[in-house]
């Protein structure tokens, strides 16, 4: 397909989510956090309903014609990163439009006796990880034909976000002022907890700087807004930097 295209259509597929090769339904509906579970480990993902939404996203900071795509939560002045623009986030885009939304790890992903990665209830996150290792990471955490895995766009993240809003499960406060509440909401957890999540947003192409997403308590009066942008080196390996990991049915 063309990479012009603008997303005019979406599958109404999005109110009976696909279960890929390898998973299960767990539990919840569409509309309120519905969760697969990883038959080989019991990881957990849930399902983002992009469908639903307005067009009102965009991949490049400029356009907001598009329903996955990131958003501008402080203002008309704030500054976006670059999304690198790789066939990985057209794959993404376009198993959206087919399949009506993305799956998103319904924890931030741990780290297994035997090191591998998972997204279970009650897991330290996988912290003092770097960027490129994060990134490689979530790459490998499906290797299948039949489901990709990867690191979370920031697209993806402002996606989930505005989702959270589209529901009433959050108020555009919840998600932009400091506050001091842990925010687990649509079988969605931790977004805002102590531990920030790389994406592959990135400050500037020709910087080794990455954004850092996620409501993270960093002084025991301070704690960053859902919606924050931190930019952090890539090298940076940080007690309260994880990831979480987006899946796509190709």
């Amino acid at each position: 397909m063309s990479r012009n295209v603008v997303g005019s259509y979406y599958s109404e597929k999005y109110v009976e989510p696909v279960i890929p090769k390898g998973y299960r339904h767990a539990y919840g509906e569409w509309n309120e956090g519905y969760v697969i579970e990883r038959i080989s480990d019991g990881s957990l993902f849930t399902f983002v309903p992009v469908s639903c939404l307005k067009d009102n996203g965009t991949f490049d900071g400029i356009k907001f014609d598009q329903r996955l795509g990131r958003r501008k939560w402080f203002g008309k002045d704030e500054k976006l990163g670059e999304e690198p623009i790789k066939q990985e986030i057209w794959n993404q885009f376009h198993s959206v439009r087919e399949y009506g939304g993305f799956y998103i790890s319904t924890y931030q992903i741990s780290k297994s006796i035997f090191a591998k990665p998972q997204s279970l209830e009650g897991r330290k996150p996988w912290t003092y990880v770097d960027f490129n290792c994060a990134t490689e990471i979530a790459e490998h955490f499906e290797e299948g034909s039949a489901i990709r895995s990867h690191l979370v766009y920031g697209a993806e993240y402002d996606t989930m976000l505005q989702w959270l809003l589209a529901t009433g499960a959050v108020s555009i406060e919840d998600i932009t002022l400091p506050n001091s509440r842990i925010l687990s909401e649509n079988n969605i957890f931790d977004i805002a907890g102590s531990t920030a999540e790389w994406t592959q947003e990135r400050v500037n192409s020709k910087q080794l700087l990455a954004v850092v997403r996620g409501g993270t308590k960093v002084t025991p009066r301070e704690r960053k807004p859902v919606a924050d942008r931190t930019s952090r080196a890539i090298y940076r390996k940080d007690p309260y930097i994880g990831f979480r990991v987006a899946l796509y049915i190709p």
